[in-house]
């Protein structure tokens, strides 16, 4: 029996909720709510296209009890409610200091899913709410960081063949720049915003090695920011941070498997490609390739069951699948099929 697992990034999704964790109406008759209602039905349209077992969200909506309640959990079951998409549960971890979260969804007559953190008191293998001390400049001083989203990690049993396997669903640091800089500031803030990024992928893989360690079956998946060969910095450091989750070549029975295969450059970006940005100086649409679902040797692939789903470059989804997903998010569906 296998189970399709699928990492999206849903968009803001916290925007399409009220104060009072409904789906809001978008009824004003202005251009934007007519543009977010818009959006609103075609993300109705992708999930029950989907029809995943599993999926990990990145921008989740948001919790907070500091103005109201704000829960992530309700406001995705209302929204499931509102797509009349029956049979899921919403697992959730630790709140994030902004407005995107993470959670997990999955299908009950499936799964069985539970929040298990891992990670122990050291320094190397925190828990991912506390603090991790690692050299990221190489100039054998640790600096401290923390983890502004804390990864979700939770225990998922598959019903009827007892199968087990560890996830953590991850909504790495960004590297864009989205204030005025100088050129100068640009540089500085790029190697900043690169090294927060290697050291929160470095804490997620020190996660792995603890699990591995436990002889777990484990998958790794979300939005990290980042792929390989994806920028000039990239290159000054001689590593991506994916490859950094993913482990070392010299450890091969130890790598998670990026199932995807080698991205390649074409006209317009990375092929395949998660997501669309337009360039701030050619203004022309770019892909890239920064969601992933990484999975260890010890679980069972469907081969060929890797996909990115990408309306662009998926010429052969159905239309009306294509034009939900171009509408839905700035991010496309990752889907592969595991047991």
């Amino acid at each position: 029996m296998s189970i399709k697992i699928c990492s999206y990034n849903i968009e803001w999704f916290d925007d399409f909720f009220d104060k009072d964790n409904n789906v809001k109406p978008f009824d004003s008759g202005s251009k934007k709510d007519e543009e977010m209602k818009e959006r609103l039905e075609s993300l109705v349209t992708v999930f029950q296209s989907l029809d995943a077992d599993l999926y990990g969200i990145t921008e989740a909506p948001n919790t907070t009890t500091t103005t109201g309640h704000q829960s992530a959990i309700e406001k995705f079951k209302n929204f499931l409610d509102f797509a009349q998409v029956d049979g899921y549960e919403v697992a959730f971890g630790f709140p994030s200091a902004g407005r995107q979260e993470i959670v997990a969804l999955y299908k009950t007559d499936t799964l069985e899913v539970a929040h298990k953190p891992g990670g122990t008191d050291s320094k190397s293998n925190p828990k991912f709410t506390g603090e991790f001390f690692y050299d990221t400049d190489e100039d054998r001083i640790k600096e401290v960081y923390k983890m502004y989203r804390p990864p979700l990690e939770v225990e998922v049993k598959v019903k009827g063949t007892q199968d087990k396997f560890s996830l953590i669903v991850v909504h790495a640091k960004s590297k864009g720049i989205f204030s005025s800089v100088d050129l100068l500031s640009l540089e500085r803030e790029n190697n900043r915003n690169r090294r927060k990024l290697f050291a929160e992928c470095q804490w997620v893989r020190n996660r792995v090695e603890e699990w591995l360690d436990d002889g777990k079956n484990i998958v790794v998946m979300g939005d990290f920011n980042d792929g390989p060969g994806m920028d000039y910095y990239e290159m000054q450091f001689g590593r991506s941070a994916i490859e950094i989750v993913m482990g070392d070549i010299f450890d091969p029975d130890r790598l998670l498997r990026n199932y995807m295969g080698r991205p390649k450059w074409g006209n317009y970006g990375w092929i395949p490609s998660s997501t669309r940005f337009y360039d701030k100086i050619t203004e022309d649409p770019i892909g890239a390739i920064i969601d992933h679902i990484l999975i260890s040797p010890n679980v069972a692939y469907v081969s060929d069951s890797h996909q990115v789903l990408n309306p662009y470059e998926q010429k052969q989804l159905p239309t009306d699948f294509k034009d939900a997903l171009k509408k839905a998010s700035d991010h496309f569906p990752v889907v592969a099929e595991i047991f």
